[in-house]
C-alpha cells in the first residue's frame, strides 16, 4: 500500500515538474509552432512544439504552416485544404 502512495506521489511531482519546465522553454523566447495536422487530429501532446531550423513547413495559399514532424508535413500536403480549414475555424471546430 506504501508503494503504491509512494509511486502515485512521484506521479504527481514529475507531472508538476515537467508542465513548469514547459512553461519556462517557452517563457525563455524559444519561438514555438503550432501543428495543424496534430491540432486537427486532437493529438494534443504534439499540437504545440518548439521550432528549430530544421522544423518541416509547406506552404499553401500564401500561408506557412510549421509541423512537428516530417510525418505531420507530408499529411498536409496530401491534403492542405483538409487541414488549413481546420486551422481557420479553430481548434475546437476542427471535426
Amino acid at each position: 500500500m506504501n508503494r503504491i502512495v509512494i509511486l502515485a506521489a512521484l506521479a504527481i511531482v514529475a507531472l508538476i515538474c515537467g508542465c513548469a519546465t514547459s512553461s519556462q522553454t517557452a517563457a525563455v523566447g524559444g519561438q514555438t509552432g503550432t501543428c495543424e495536422v496534430c491540432r486537427y487530429n486532437n493529438d494534443l501532446a504534439c499540437v504545440e512544439f518548439r521550432r528549430k531550423e530544421t522544423t518541416p513547413t509547406a506552404e499553401y495559399q500564401g500561408t506557412t504552416y510549421c509541423f512537428c514532424s516530417k510525418s505531420c508535413q507530408a499529411a498536409f500536403v496530401k491534403n492542405p485544404g483538409k487541414y488549413a480549414n481546420a486551422a481557420s475555424r479553430g481548434p475546437t471546430q476542427a471535426h
